[in-house]
């Protein structure tokens, strides 16, 4: 089974499928800034980016924007049934609020729909190992660079608008050792800082 990515996590489904889960949705804007769910709210419905941008972020593994195109709520739902992060606009936004009823009669009409969501769910799983296994066999050096990497692939650039005590927060360090370890990569090339910024130098070669 291939891990799928949130905007083409339908693309092995009937060319119908996403519009069947669009009809059954109701709309809604949010403006820049506003919260769209938090930690611990119950997960009943996912959700379709139509236009506009949202992040999420957690208390740990997760900070990640995400586009038009994009859906997210994967986790609470088929997980424990709450939301384990926050959601907030980036900017003035659109979402669709699919409901979970909406998605299991499409699951009826396209069977592939359930590999689809799992394929999803893999991909969530195998960040959250590789994060584990970087945790327990890396240096923070290197835990830091990757996550870096990781954090810029999401957000689709080289420079990161975050603080030390977020990075901190992410890898479960404290703010004293994540900035002794960003000025090794500053002093080695590999980054430059400024106020809650972090451009990676080594992916702009």
């Amino acid at each position: 089974m291939k891990n799928l990515t949130s905007d083409r996590w339908l693309d092995q489904c009937l060319p119908q499928t996403q519009a069947a889960l669009l009809a059954q949705g109701r709309s809604r804007r949010y403006g820049k800034g506003e919260g769209i769910h938090q930690i611990g709210d119950p997960a009943t419905e996912l959700f379709f980016i139509r236009s506009g941008a949202v992040n999420k972020e957690g208390k740990a593994l997760i900070v990640r924007d995400l586009i038009a195109g994009h859906w997210f709520g994967f986790i609470g739902c088929y997980g424990s049934g709450i939301r384990p992060n926050d959601a907030s606009a980036l900017t003035d936004t659109v979402l669709v609020h699919v409901p979970l009823s909406a998605v299991e009669i499409a699951g009826k009409a396209d069977p592939l729909l359930w590999r689809a969501v799992s394929g999803v769910l893999a991909g969530y799983v195998g960040h959250f190992y590789k994060t584990y296994e970087n945790a327990v066999f890396l240096p923070l050096e290197q835990r830091l660079r990757v996550a870096l990497a990781q954090l810029c692939k999401w957000q689709a650039t080289t420079t990161l608008s975050i603080s030390q005590s977020e990075l901190a927060a992410l890898l479960g360090v404290t703010k004293e050792a994540v900035g002794v370890n960003l000025n090794l990569l500053k002093a080695d090339g590999q980054v430059d800082l400024g106020y809650r910024l972090v451009r990676c130098l080594w992916l702009e070669t």
